[in-house]
């Protein structure tokens, strides 16, 4: 099982360096105890999955067709369980983990959820009918 060390937080930027970010991104590294890194892990991994709640939406409703509405859905649906087996796959069980297990999970589906938050962004940036999208 690989251990996903502490690390520094970097906060997401959409394409360039001077773009707004997506979400704010809780500074966890000034915690020592482990309950409290858990929890603040924990609030940037809602803050992620906030934000990219967010941003589907946006993109769903510059969907025109339904067949294209019904393919997003589709792939977020397919996406969620690759992000719940990609964690479960890097960080372990539960059970092996110990207290530091949720903070690993959290940090987990964080980065998932930014690399999504990614795809999406360049989904909007995208022309229809487009086969090649380049983020501006």
């Amino acid at each position: 099982m690989r251990r996903i060390g502490l690390g520094l937080l970097f906060v997401l930027f959409a394409g360039a360096a001077q773009s707004a970010p997506l979400y704010v991104i809780k500074d966890c590294n000034r915690y020592t105890v482990q309950m409290e890194m858990n929890e603040c892990a924990n609030t940037n991994a809602e803050a992620a999955d906030k934000a990219l709640n967010a941003l589907y939406s946006r993109v769903m409703a510059s969907r025109t067709s339904q067949a294209d509405k019904d393919g997003l859905k589709q792939a977020e649906r397919s996406w969620i369980k690759y992000r719940d087996k990609t964690c479960a796959d890097e960080v372990g069980a539960e059970e092996d983990g110990g207290s530091i297990w949720p903070m690993e999970m959290a940090m987990c589906q964080q980065k998932q959820t930014d690399a999504r938050l990614r795809t999406l962004q360049r989904m909007l940036t995208c022309t229809v009918g487009v086969s090649v999208c380049n983020p501006h």
